[in-house]
């Protein structure tokens, strides 16, 4: 069986002058676009959360459609990539970052190859959506009643319904906010369950009910319930409402003392402090709620926003680049607080590439091969940083291939001439002996051809390596086998006898089988050549007495020129 290796060199010392012979650099410059590189155009992914439909595609740009691509390791668990088309989809079960090296390969022959490392953030679910209001004040007939069904955690945008029994006449749920309003028109106590829904598919109802009476009820002031507040983080959405009970028709919220931290504001009519906080701290402040009589409660609350998480790079490796080629990579980070600076904190990129200092992209055309070791660092708005050691690998392109893999055997005293084959490589390929050796008096020439004229039968086994100018090489292992010369050893052949059977086999050395006779004139009447054993066989008939001088000649099987031996013989046939 033959055996295929591959070894790819780094000859630096010639590599920037060896590749200006392809146009790649020169000498002391730098190396141009390669039109119609295959690219992935996707430089970062959008995050998700557990439970909640994903979707995202990647796109890729360059080389021959159509497109095949491949993730290494497996995405989340929910997710799946379809090859075809780049879609990522599903509904992940699980929370996290995880780093991705995405492969995109075109339809060009050979086929371009390119990568890209990506990371995917699926988020925690939300807190479980609960409805925290328990009853509702009554109202009276002729007078405007409003008043918010509240409800706490979730995800995104919420849906109000009424799933049982019905409202007091006249009266509505505002199915965006939970505010129940109108004015009554009917006494009475009417029951009814109320449910909210988040974007995320959770819900939950609570049953409850409000009673009009035609006679105002007495005096009831507000009462805020709510006695502290939860913490904040900057940047991330926040939305709780303060509790009230009592108090009649519509109320009012507003903050009279002190101020709501950064970006955080107070709803006039439920009283749900909502935004996404700016800045890190505590902030207390007064609140105040009045409803339609007059009457009215305060409460001192605070709300501690808490600093983000500093910057943290995901990005752990690097996929490697190709001489030449356009390289292009996103390195990836979490949390940390606004804008992100990038910087090399050590060692270097490889030569012709940069690092973009506001998007995080590593990108460029490499113009020397080999390994680059260095540290990025990230630093946010707030001073907060991150580092993490990289390295990138700069392989040689488009390697030699030696495609032949078998060559024709020879024969002894005939000329043997044979042009080994390989694809790819740069400049030059010059071929070597590296191991066996070949049959005797034949020879291997730095341009790949095999010639001489062998002396001597046998297999010789041996390895060729050929070599291009940037000090790629290939190796196979090949093999020739030498066959003897053709002869017929036959001198003679013994005499036949008119109507008696005759048998007779020639005989030869050398060559290659199989092996055709002939022979020249045909045989006496009664008599056959077998062709492929030289066989004489059968029983001369009337007629033929005497001597009969014949040319027997052998052909064998060699290639790529078949020999042929002949000998002279004389037949008699008694009476």
């Amino acid at each position: 069986m033959l055996t295929k290796e591959r070894a790819i060199s780094f000859v630096y010392a010639v590599v920037l002058c060896g590749m200006s012979l392809l146009g790649l650099t020169s000498c002391g410059g730098d190396s141009g676009p390669n039109p119609g590189s295959l690219t992935i155009a996707t430089s970062s992914l959008p995050d998700g959360a557990v439970n909640q439909p994903y979707s995202a595609t990647l796109t890729g740009s360059g080389g021959t459609p159509p497109y095949a691509w491949a993730v290494t390791p497996a995405l989340p668990t929910g997710l799946t990539l379809d090859t075809a088309t780049g879609a990522i989809t599903g509904t992940p079960t699980t929370q996290g970052t995880t780093t991705h090296t995405f492969s995109l390969r075109d339809s060009s022959i050979p086929a371009q190859t390119v990568q890209q490392s990506l990371n995917v953030t699926i988020a925690p679910p939300g807190a479980a959506l609960t409805i925290t209001t328990t009853a509702l004040p009554n109202g009276t007939v002729g007078q405007a009643y409003s008043r918010p069904v509240q409800a706490t955690g979730g995800t995104g945008a919420r849906t109000w319904t009424i799933t049982a029994g019905t409202l007091p006449q006249n009266l509505n749920l505002d199915p965006a906010s939970g505010v129940i309003s109108g004015t009554p028109t009917a006494p009475g106590t009417s029951s009814f369950t109320v449910r909210v829904a988040d974007a995320a598919g959770q819900s939950d109802t609570q049953a409850l009910a409000i009673t009009i009476t035609t006679v105002p009820p007495p005096p009831n002031p507000p009462t805020i319930t709510t006695t502290t507040l939860p913490a904040g983080t900057v940047n991330q959405p926040y939305s709780q409402p303060v509790e009230v009970t009592g108090g009649t028709g519509a109320l009012t919220w507003s903050i009279i003392a002190g101020a709501l931290p950064a970006n955080l504001n107070l709803n006039s009519t439920n009283g749900a402090i909502f935004g996404t906080p700016t800045v890190a701290g505590t902030s207390s402040f007064t609140v105040r709620v009045q409803d339609a009589g007059g009457l009215s409660d305060v409460r001192a609350l605070a709300i501690t926003i808490n600093p983000p998480a500093p910057p943290d790079i995901v990005t752990t490796t690097l996929p490697a680049g190709t001489l030449g080629q356009p390289y292009n990579q996103t390195l990836q980070a979490i949390g940390g607080t606004g804008a992100r600076t990038w910087s090399i904190s050590a060692g270097s990129l490889p030569q012709d590439l940069n690092l973009d200092s506001t998007t995080g992209v590593i990108s460029g055309t490499p113009t020397v091969p080999g390994p680059s070791s260095f540290t990025v660092q990230v630093l946010d708005a707030a001073g907060q940083s991150d580092q993490q050691a990289l390295s990138i690998v700069i392989n040689l392109s488009n390697p030699p291939d030696i495609t032949t893999t078998t060559l024709p055997g020879g024969t002894v005293g005939q000329p043997y001439n044979q042009t080994l084959q390989a694809s790819g490589g740069i400049g030059a390929l010059t071929w070597t002996g590296t191991g066996g050796a070949l049959p005797a008096m034949l020879s291997l020439s730095p341009d790949g051809v095999i010639s001489g004229t062998p002396t001597t039968a046998g297999t010789a086994n041996f390895t060729v390596r050929v070599t291009d100018t940037l000090g790629q090489s290939d190796t196979q292992s090949l093999s020739i086998v030498v066959s003897a010369a053709l002869a017929i050893t036959t001198t003679s052949v013994p005499n036949g006898q008119v109507g008696q059977p005759y048998d007779a086999t020639l005989q030869r050395s050398g060559g290659v089988a199989p092996f055709t006779w002939s022979v020249t004139p045909p045989l006496p009447d009664g008599l056959s050549l077998d062709p492929a054993t030289g066989q004489m066989s059968g029983s001369p008939a009337a007629g033929t007495e005497g001597d009969h001088p014949l040319t027997f000649t052998v052909e064998d099987s060699s290639t790529p020129t078949r020999q042929t031996a002949s000998s002279a013989l004389q037949l008699t046939i008694a009476p």
